[in-house]
């Protein structure tokens, strides 16, 4: 902590501070003038002297890089970015517009209650500059969506501010050396593991809005399996509270895909379409869907095509050609029992080959999870068969080798439990076994938390 610059203070030789705005360990923002055109400007200030660790300075830099490139009418116009050096300390600066009203935080602390049309407009309005800011390329992931943080206008405008925790590179899965960048009660959880993506900020935005219908702090709010449980703390229809459970999903794959579903879901609940996971890989044919308790998964048959071009067939094919060949020109000139030590075995492993080739080829899969048991379905032609268990003995769903091909490891999928291994999935691409091996795993982990 340090002290503020009084009032009629002069920074740069242009701006002259009228009051402090808000103030933290490392940093002030002031309200100021800009003598150049006499414009009020937001003043954020760094201090070196007071910083106490390194990352806050680089999170402020890239701050101003971020700002710099922006242009929306709900954030304040970005105007420069300087530093000033005393005898006794150095100083960074950002310049923006100010953006004048108050924050959603002084508005509830001063007992402001928001009604549900009130709160619908706020969210459709945080939602347009989010769906701003995740267009963007990179997408430009904000991290802290919290009342603090918007501004609602004297003219009813409502304004994002305070990008300091800003994330321009989309899915970094560890953010600034795995630093934690949020603030608890409106971090969603990912953020705990240093992560964030564009539906971070929907979480935020969710927690937000909940701390406006019921004025307390989402941390304090009791929770049901790690989410918010504040239905019995709010009166609004149950159209909205259901459109609120969708922003604060534990899971970031289980809440609105973005901020236009989430936008098109609040505002024509008619054209919104039931959320889906529709990331998969370009060109798949899996289909995969779930809710927060129910999770179910089709991959159909890769035909002889697919399993050709992953080298299913191919292997099949050569293995068994030159067992065959060599086995029946030269087993004529070899006493039987060194056939059978010999060239059995080899016919055999051809022969398994084979069998797994039928089945990469022309397998069907289903696999249904719920809360507490599992069932894996493989169906071949008119054969099944059916794997069932209970969710919590599953320990991991991982990739398993299952052979080599050219020094290369062949791997499937595999759903652990104990010391059994279901495995499917042999004839999907690697980007269709990493993206399914994540999306099922991350799954049943949250079913046993």
């Amino acid at each position: 902590m340090y002290d503020a610059h009084p009032p009629g203070s002069i920074i740069k030789n242009r701006y002259r501070i009228l009051e402090v705005l808000g103030q933290g360990g490392s940093g002030i923002t002031y309200a100021a003038t800009d003598r150049a055109n006499d414009q009020l400007v937001a003043l954020k200030e760094l201090s070196l002297k007071g910083l106490s660790d390194w990352k806050k300075l680089e999170l402020f830099e890239r701050e101003a890089q971020v700002l710099e490139g922006l242009d929306h009418p709900a954030i304040p116009k970005y105007i420069d970015y300087f530093q000033v050096d005393t005898q006794r300390d150095r100083y960074f600066y950002i310049v923006q517009a100010l953006a004048r009203g108050r924050s959603l935080a002084d508005l509830v602390a001063a007992g402001t209650r928001f009604s549900e049309a009130e709160t619908r407009y706020i969210a459709t309005e945080i939602l347009q500059v989010l769906q701003y800011l995740h267009s963007l390329n990179p997408p430009i992931v904000h991290r802290d969506i919290k009342p603090q943080n918007i501004i609602y206008g004297d003219d009813d405008r409502i304004f994002l501010v305070d990008f300091g925790a800003v994330q321009s590179v989309y899915r970094n899965t560890i953010a600034f050396g795995s630093t934690v960048v949020g603030t608890f009660g409106y971090m969603a959880p990912e953020q705990f593991r240093g992560q964030a993506y564009p539906t971070t900020d929907l979480y935020g935005l969710g927690a937000t809005l909940i701390n406006l219908l019921t004025h307390q702090n989402p941390a304090n709010l009791p929770q049901k399996r790690l989410k918010m449980d504040f239905r019995a703390a709010i009166t609004t229809s149950d159209a909205f509270t259901n459109w609120l459970e969708g922003l604060i999903e534990p899971l970031a794959e289980e809440r609105f895909e973005s901020a236009s579903t989430a936008l098109m879901a609040l505002t024509r609940p008619e054209l919104a379409t039931t959320k889906a996971i529709s990331q998969h890989p370009a060109g798949s044919q899996i289909q995969l869907d779930y809710g927060r308790r129910h999770l179910s998964l089709k991959i159909p048959p890769a035909g002889l095509e697919k399993a050709t071009a992953r080298g299913h067939v191919t292997l099949a094919v050569v293995w068994n050609a030159i067992a065959w060949f060599v086995g029946l020109t030269v087993l004529p000139f070899f006493p039987l029992a060194v056939a059978v030590v010999f060239f059995v075995p080899f016919w055999a492993i051809g022969l398994a080959i084979a069998w797994r080739t039928l089945w990469a080829s022309f397998e069907e899969i289903r696999l249904d999870i719920s809360k507490e048991r599992f069932t894996l379905k493989r169906r071949l032609f008119f054969w099944q068969q059916t794997q069932r268990g209970n969710v919590i003995d599953l320990e991991r769903v991982v990739l398993e080798t299952i052979f080599l091909r050219n020094d290369h490891p062949v791997k499937t999928l595999a759903l652990r439990e104990g010391i059994y291994s279901h495995q499917f999935g042999t004839a999907l691409s690697i980007a269709e076994k990493e993206w399914l091996q994540e999306r099922l795993d991350s799954f049943i982990q949250a079913q046993k938390e």
